[in-house]
């Protein structure tokens, strides 16, 4: 689940006033710095959207509930998560799962309306930040985790076995570029 939240957003600004926002049937409101951020689109974030081919989740900043927020997986007696959410939200009563979007956080609704907050993950970062390779390039979790370990090696001989016929170059470039954008987040 943090695949949607990191890298984190790096814009600084205020999250209060809540600012108007609609699209399609859906109305409610999202993060003030958000309102003419040029990565704002449609509800979510566009962020490294480039380099990830996902949109990320809006920023909304802590949501007040102390806690620990490191990575479990949430199981009760309906249903046993395949994705991992933040410890404090496993148990908190504002959690929500939403068939399409995932779980997301009903706490403040009333503030926020249908642009739900993500959940809050904290001061926590996870180890490894997954990244995909922009179609039609295969990535496999062998050259993610090569990447994040700053492999460069382990990363051209999975991505050659899993994009065959690309050059090393075009490969040398993923790498580097892959790198840059996760180096900001996992210190390495």
């Amino acid at each position: 689940m943090h695949r949607f939240y990191f890298p984190a957003c790096p814009v600084d600004g205020p999250i209060d006033p809540p600012a108007p926002f609609g699209h399609f049937g859906s109305r409610g409101c999202i993060p003030n710095k958000c309102k003419t951020c040029a990565c704002s689109f449609e509800g979510g974030c566009t962020r490294s959207f480039a380099e990830l081919n996902r949109y990320m989740h809006l920023d909304f900043g802590p949501c007040g509930i102390h806690g620990p927020t490191d990575p479990v997986h949430y199981e009760d007696s309906f249903i046993v998560s395949k994705v991992e959410i933040p410890r404090k939200c496993a148990k908190c009563p504002f959690l929500f799962n939403d068939a399409i979007r995932g779980f997301e956080c009903r706490k403040d609704e009333e503030k926020w309306g249908d642009c739900r907050r993500g959940l809050d993950w904290g001061a926590w970062r996870p180890v490894r930040i997954y990244v995909e390779l922009p179609h039609p390039k295969v990535s496999t979790k062998s050259l993610v985790e090569a990447l994040n370990a700053g492999d460069l090696v382990g990363f051209l001989k999975e991505y050659r076995r899993s994009n065959p016929g690309v050059p090393y170059s075009e490969a040398k470039e993923d790498f580097a570029r892959l790198r840059a954008l996760i180096s900001g987040e996992t210190g390495v």
